[in-house]
């Protein structure tokens, strides 16, 4: 099953997750300072690391459309694994670490915790948003997914937007089950310290979503293959080619999600003219664009076959 999600799909779970987490963000920064809660705190600073992460993919995914020069001869879509590199940053550290230092801060101060009611309201609405978020992105990513888990999905994809916004979302719906666990504690038992122990939990969760999705960029910028089935199915185009008498190496990069460049060599027949020899790699790039959902650049260089050994090649035995 191949990995390819449509670009318009994509940018629909970005903006759909843009749209609540900004509305989430004022909320939650509102709640805070009404309940003086560390772990709402923890909260709006989640959220707004994401509202500003779905800015940047947005941005990255402008750039990324900017068409091809002579220093960017394979274009500029790269743009959409760098910005999603920096994503994983702003997760790391705005929303992981301050929330961490934030917890950390109230563990000492020992500040009693305001009305809770605003917490639970805030907490319950940013639940339900976030959970429409996480169903737009899943449906986003459920033509492709196939039989594929979502972790082999997230470790296949080739488009960075899915992996930030699924890990956000699923991340976003964690964080507000740990700061409801932490106010009610701090509510019920009068101990402050659950709610900053809270805050240092939501802390910890976001730099784990932060260094996942560094990973998974790391990956993506220094260059991965196609899928293991894109790659089949251009094996099996070029040589099904007439004229093509074997493919000798095939090799793939992902300059992009949506842009694919292809290596090849192929053995001919040392008979044939080089009209014909062209004509079959003309016919062999037009089979590969048939089968592949993706902007392809394609080289296929021909090849001689290989001299047979000679009778007389073998060592001798003195």
């Amino acid at each position: 099953m191949s990995s390819w999600i449509p670009a318009s799909e994509q940018r629909v779970a970005v903006i759909t997750a843009l749209a609540a987490n900004v509305a989430i963000a004022v909320a939650k920064f509102g709640a805070s300072a009404i309940t003086g809660s560390s772990a709402m705190f923890a909260e709006s600073l989640h959220s707004l690391a994401d509202s500003v992460n779905e800015v940047l993919l947005l941005l990255g995914a402008r750039r990324a459309r900017r068409p091809a020069d002579l220093r960017h001869p394979f274009g500029h879509a790269r743009y959409r694994y760098v910005y999603a590199f920096i994503v994983s940053l702003t997760v790391f550290w705005i929303g992981g670490v301050l929330a961490v230092i934030e917890g950390v801060s109230h563990l000492s101060a020992h500040e009693p915790l305001g009305d809770p009611r605003w917490a639970f309201a805030v907490l319950a609405v940013a639940a339900v948003l976030e959970g429409l978020s996480l169903r737009t992105t899943v449906r986003a990513g459920r033509p492709t997914k196939g039989g594929l888990s979502w972790q082999e999905l997230l470790q296949a994809t080739k488009a960075p937007e899915i992996i930030v916004v699924f890990l956000e979302d699923l991340g976003a719906l964690i964080g507000i089950a740990i700061a409801l666990i932490g106010v009610s504690l701090a509510t019920v038992t009068g101990v402050e310290a659950w709610d900053a122990i809270a805050s240092i939990a939501i802390g910890v969760l976001l730099m784990t979503i932060g260094l996942a999705v560094n990973r998974e960029t790391q990956s993506l910028l220094v260059g991965e293959s196609a899928a293991v089935d894109v790659v089949f199915t251009i094996r099996e185009a070029i040589e099904g080619t007439d004229g093509v008498e074997a493919l000798v190496e095939l090799r793939t990069i992902h300059v992009g999600p949506d842009d694919l460049v292809i290596a090849a060599a192929i053995e001919v027949d040392p008979s044939r003219d080089a009209i014909a020899i062209t004509r079959s790699i003309v016919d062999a790039e037009a089979a590969v664009r048939e089968v592949t959902p993706f902007r392809t650049v394609i080289y296929i260089e021909p090849r001689l076959p290989a001299p047979p050994p000679s009778p007389g090649g073998g060592s001798r035995v003195g």
